[in-house]
């Protein structure tokens, strides 16, 4: 019976991003979402159908099926002619990934299956987004003092630069910044600027006519394309504010050991 619910554990979101294997992952879950682990293959070839399922050419899904029968994602048994697709609990142990944490989605329609990089996109956003709130947070408490009391995430606008996102999935700004950008443009989630206004010591807003003074004075110590012009003074851009409605859950994927 097929299932439409899926708990994607957000480390396999990652894996697809950076190794870029996102028609991989997406065949690989919907095999799994129309089968209990096992699916008999017939007489006649799947491949038009899952192609038509999940909106890819069937010769990527040729070539999908075939990455994941080399990776052992997929097993193949030839005598009873079917496949057997591996749990999330083997594949952690495969790939050496931590899969605690996942998000619960919906994946039925073609279009679902389509928006899946810029799904992966969000949640992997999501969750350094969250992870960076909760250790601010404990930070912030070290450095006053006080009790931490709620390290809870709370959906709000918050800070994330793309150096920090590209940082902690090990790819470069430009990479980070087009994954915010997927996930962006898809509407899940929201990202609004951040500008801090330029003054004097005296509190008074730096013109616009003092740009190529202030560029000339930042170009050695700090990065120019942060200074900005605003309708009436210069700005300094700060990191992006990304709001996310995704919740991201807890989730025991790992088996420890070979047993």
């Amino acid at each position: 019976m097929k299932r439409t619910y899926t708990s994607i554990p957000v480390s396999l979101c990652e894996f697809a991003l950076v190794n870029r294997k996102i028609n991989q992952v997406k065949l690989y879950i919907y095999l799994k979402l129309i089968s209990d682990g096992y699916v008999v293959m017939g007489n006649g070839c799947r491949y038009k159908q899952w192609s038509d399922a999940i909106g890819v050419h069937e010769k990527t899904v040729k070539s999908s099926f075939k990455w994941l029968v080399q990776q052992k994602w997929i097993t193949v048994n030839s005598n009873r002619n079917a496949i057997r697709i591996i749990s999330y609990k083997n594949l952690s142990r495969k790939l050496g990934l931590n899969l605690k944490t996942g998000y619960l989605c919906e994946v039925e329609q073609v279009r679902d299956f389509k928006q899946l990089k810029a799904l992966c996109c969000a949640i992997v956003i999501t969750y350094y987004l969250d992870r960076k709130r909760f250790f601010d947070k404990r930070q912030s408490g070290r450095i006053t003092g006080r009790p931490i009391t709620n390290c809870k995430k709370k959906r709000t606008f918050y800070p994330m630069p793309n150096s920090y996102l590209a940082h902690c999935t090990k790819v470069s700004i430009a990479t980070a910044y087009r994954y915010k950008h997927e996930a962006k443009m898809s509407r899940l989630i929201k990202t609004k600027s951040n500008d801090s206004i330029l003054e004097t010591l005296q509190g008074e807003k730096i013109s616009l006519d003092l740009y190529s003074i202030v560029l000339k004075g930042i170009l050695n110590d700090e990065q120019p394309n942060r200074l900005k012009k605003g309708k009436n003074c210069l700005k300094w851009e700060e990191a992006t504010l990304i709001k996310s409605n995704l919740i991201t859950k807890k989730k025991e994927y790992v088996v420890k050991g070979k047993n």
